[in-house]
C-alpha cells in the first residue's frame, strides 16, 4: 500500500492544472482553445442569466451545479 505522502505527491503531479480551481474552473481547464474562448465569453455576457448559462453548459456535458457556476461567475470561488 502506498503511503499518503506518495499518493499526495502523485495527485499534485497529475492535477497541476486544476489545483486551486473550483469544479467550474476544472471543467474549463479540460476544454480546447475554441471552447474555452466561448466559455469565457459567455461567462462575461451579461445578456445571459446564470441559470440560462447553466442549462447551456449542462447540454455541453458539465457536471457541476448551479450554485458552483453562480459563485464562479461572481468571482467568489477558489479560482480567484
Amino acid at each position: 500500500m502506498l503511503g499518503l505522502d506518495l499518493l499526495y505527491k502523485e495527485a499534485i503531479d497529475n492535477q497541476a492544472n486544476v489545483i486551486n480551481k473550483c469544479v467550474v474552473g476544472k471543467w474549463a481547464s479540460s476544454m480546447d482553445d475554441a471552447n474555452l474562448s466561448a466559455f469565457t465569453e459567455s461567462l462575461n455576457d451579461d445578456d445571459f442569466s446564470t441559470r440560462s448559462l447553466f442549462s447551456l453548459y449542462k447540454n455541453a456535458g458539465a457536471t457541476f451545479g448551479l450554485t458552483s457556476l453562480r459563485e464562479h461567475r461572481r468571482g467568489v470561488c477558489t479560482c480567484r
